[in-house]
């Protein structure tokens, strides 16, 4: 029986190729679309789920109490971690700390004993020896009882042992770091793609607490273990699946505060280890919206496809009625027909899923350009057939199940009369279904323009000072210490317009920050929290920042107590001009402003500007260089040249300011153009429904366009016969997706703290391009149809 279904089925395919092709092509691009875009969601959710305990691990983070708002810290203090051994659904504590949280902690040069192989721009982490066992990373050579057993040995990943010594079995070799030795006890497997952490190399916090207290420790605290003022510990913390995690939070912080350690009030809140690739610290959960986003729009997509198979079906169902009506007369059953016409979907589907793995197959190298992700097809991948098994199975119901339940009920005597589902006439149904197609595709060309002109707005606007033509360069410790020499040195090419050492490897992206500072009026102990940047007296001009009272660093030692403040900063500190001379207290010495600049944008635009203190003294490593577009490439060779004279054999590199700062959006600018790709996708998959819908309904009025053209119709008239209803449909769509794609845009851009308007012409524009796209797809069928001979269109049967 099975077998006579496939047989009939393919039958009626080869009758009707045309619509088969289109109901074959339809699917296969809504398939292979919605399955690429199920991938790149499943893959965003899946960050850190590779451990089999992420459910039961969680990050700490601090929200320090300001004079005006909380300040969250992904941080929080060594002697948090003791404490936290106290609570008894706590089972086990992780430190980590990397240059991210603290980036003075040291060089990210590694090399080989004997200097032949050096490596720059590593990716450097401190963590207590349980790190492999808490993260369940995969070791390739070592002990897990010996991962890191003492403040010299280091662990490498595979990759970083491959460049540093030819192969990854390098347990027992050293690596010269920070001008001292360690010795590989262990090398591990790369980091997973879909993992939080990054890391190149791994050292114990054994030697980032020596190094602490050689150093002088912090103020008072001379070991981590009494600092409670240095939030820089990413401390994770392995709990008991059935803890209180409120009780935990509340522990924690009471056993941190009741120290009395004359540091402002910190409330401690943890956050899953599965939550930390797509929410932030903060609880900004935009990165998780976009992905929702991505997923209604994969979603969408299969239903615009399901649909373009659902109205061909019903409105070929006056086609097919005689023959539904005659195998009925002949003694087949409902049931019999419902599965015929089921075993015709599964053999449409089977077709158009072959169609779609291989254009899965030919577009994954844009994919992955786009998605800056590789997508992974294998049979082994549970994951991804578990996803494509529901979404075919999806689809499939939903494209399958109303057009066999309406063509198997035909009644062989009432068969010509229009059938109704649900109460509803099949062709109010249809055209319901094409406004939803034009509704969804409305949505999403307003959602691609808004989205597109944000992104402009961020990469274009007005930070406060020129970031065009200043490229970075880091370098050693060591080699910072001659920044006066380099400096004079390249103040000398013709080339270069400007150069100044920084503490700040990003300046688009400060990373320090302290609240160490106090002013003649401060009222009350609640720490004020300034961002902090280290840097020359040429730093100033060298970003063309504007300085709007006091003057610059003069560049001698008398600066070393001497501050530049942000607008942002002498307002939140309640300061009245004149600013300078203002005294103020910065850490353990006294100090006054000298300078107050404009704001400027140093952080992420998704924030407003903060208050900011710049400083001469300290480590500055970080050398910015202002040249033109004409000598760009004189400048980096002269800097380079600098570079091999003080860096020894470390590799040179560079990064322009501007590519940095866009950088920091590139995961929006991927989403944003994956959304724009599939959106246009969703957009053609329509009008290929649209472009059936009025081949059909033009075969349909043959006869009537015939008797219509004999009694003087012109061909505008017949195009109007065929089009109107068609294009009454889209301009509906249009009002009713207006205001729903202003809502969702709207929402979408309170994530940002600077933001894009949502003009009129938007919504203008879209609903033109709608109402020509619907033009142009019915033209192509409704001219042809009013151009053919009536002869031929009355001697049709």
């Amino acid at each position: 029986m099975l077998k006579n279904y496939f047989k009939t089925s393919w039958r009626n395919l080869k009758a009707n190729k045309f619509y088969s092709i289109l109901n074959i092509g339809g699917l296969a691009v809504g398939l292979a679309t919605g399955f690429m875009l199920l991938l790149w969601v499943q893959n965003e959710l899946s960050y850190d789920k590779y451990n089999h305990l992420y459910k039961n691990i969680y990050q700490v983070n601090s929200h320090i109490t300001l004079e005006v708002k909380s300040l969250v810290w992904q941080g929080a203090p060594a002697p948090l971690s003791i404490m936290a051994k106290q609570i008894p659904d706590v089972i086990s504590v992780l430190r980590l700390v990397s240059d991210d949280e603290n980036p003075t902690l040291s060089d990210k040069v590694l090399s080989n004993i004997d200097l032949t192989k050096v490596f720059d721009n590593n990716n450097i982490l401190y963590a207590d020896s349980n790190f492999i066992s808490f993260f369940n990373y995969k070791l390739l050579h070592g002990n897990l009882n010996t991962f890191l057993p003492n403040a010299h040995s280091v662990a490498l990943t595979q990759s970083t042992a491959k460049k540093l010594f030819g192969t990854d079995d390098a347990v027992g070799k050293i690596v010269r770091f920070d001008k001292n030795s360690f010795t590989v006890t262990a090398v591990l497997q790369d980091f997973p793609h879909n993992s939080s952490l990054q890391y190149d190399a791994i050292f114990p916090v054994d030697y980032y607490a020596q190094q602490f207290t050689a150093h002088g420790g912090n103020h008072g605290w001379k070991t981590i273990d009494e600092d409670v003022n240095d939030y820089s510990f990413r401390t994770f913390l392995l709990i008991n699946p059935n803890a209180n995690i409120p009780g935990i939070e509340t522990k924690l912080t009471h056993l941190f505060n009741a120290t009395d350690n004359g540091q402002a009030a910190t409330t401690f809140q943890l956050q899953n280890l599965g939550d930390l690739h797509l929410t932030g610290i903060d609880g900004d959960n935009s990165a998780l919206k976009m992905v929702r986003i991505m997923l209604l729009v994969a979603i969408l997509i299969l239903i615009i496809a399901s649909i373009n198979y659902v109205n061909l079906s019903t409105a070929r169902a006056l086609v097919r009625s005689k023959e539904v009506s005659i195998k009925k007369i002949i003694g087949a059953k409902r049931r019999q027909l419902f599965l015929q016409f089921i075993t015709e979907t599964v053999l449409t589907f089977g077709f158009a899923v072959f169609i779609a793995i291989v254009l899965i197959t030919l577009l994954k190298p844009l994919y992955d350009r786009i998605t800056g992700e590789q997508l992974v097809l294998s049979l082994s991948n549970f994951s991804m057939l578990k996803i494509l098994f529901f979404a075919l199975l999806g689809t499939i119901l939903i494209s399958g199940i109303y057009p066999a339940l309406l063509l198997s009920s035909f009644n062989p005597l009432g068969a010509i009369r229009d059938k109704s589902f649900l109460g509803i006439k099949t062709s109010s149904f249809r055209k319901s279904l094409v406004v939803l197609q034009f509704v969804i595709s409305f949505i999403l060309l307003v959602s691609t323009i808004v989205m597109g002109k944000q992104m402009a707005y961020i990469i274009n606007k007005d930070l406060g000072y020129d970031k065009n033509y200043v490229f970075t360069v880091s370098f050693p410790k060591e080699a910072a210490k001659s920044a006066d020499a380099i400096e004079n040195e390249l103040q000398l090419q013709k080339s270069i317009l400007n150069v100044s050492f920084s503490s700040a490897a990003d300046v688009t992206n400060v990373t320090e920050i302290s609240g160490d500072i106090i002013w003649d009026g401060k009222t009350d102990d609640v720490p004020f929290i300034v961002w902090r940047v280290q840097a020359d007296k040429n730093f100033i001009p060298t970003m063309k920042y504007q300085l709007i009272a006091g003057t610059n660093f003069t560049g001698t030692s008398s600066n070393d107590n001497k501050y530049i403040l942000n607008e942002t900063a002498v307002k939140a500190m309640g300061l009245k001009p004149p600013y300078v001379g203002t005294k103020i207290g910065y850490g353990k010495a006294d100090g006054e402003i000298v300078g107050v600049i404009k704001d400027f944008n140093f952080k992420s635009l998704k924030d407003p500007i903060a208050p900011l203190l710049i400083r001469t003294s300290g480590l500055k490593n970080t050398l910015y260089v202002r040249t033109t577009g004409a000598g760009a490439q004189a400048s980096i060779k002269a800097v380079e040249q600098q570079y091999k004279k003080y860096a020894n054999n470390a590799p040179f590199s560079y990064n322009f300011l501007d590519k940095t700062f866009e950088s920091h959006y590139q995961s929006q600018q991927r989403a944003g153009t994956l959304f724009t790709t599939f959106a246009a996708i969703a957009i053609f998959i329509s009008c290929l429904g649209l472009f059936g819908l009025a081949t059909y309904t033009a075969q349909v009025k043959t006869k009537e366009i015939g008797i219509r053209k004999v009694l003087g119709a012109s061909v505008g008239s017949v195009v109007q016969l065929i089009s109107k209803d068609f294009l009454k449909l889209v301009i509906v769509a249009t009002v009713i997706a207006t205001p729903l794609a202003y809502w969702a845009m709207n929402k979408w851009l309170q994530d940002f703290a600077y933001r894009t308007s949502i003009s009129w012409w938007i919504f203008a524009a879209c609903g033109f391009a709608m109402l020509l796209i619907a033009i142009v797809t019915l033209s192509t069928q409704t001219v042809k149809a009013a151009l053919a001979n009536p002869v031929k269109s009355l001697r049709t049967e």
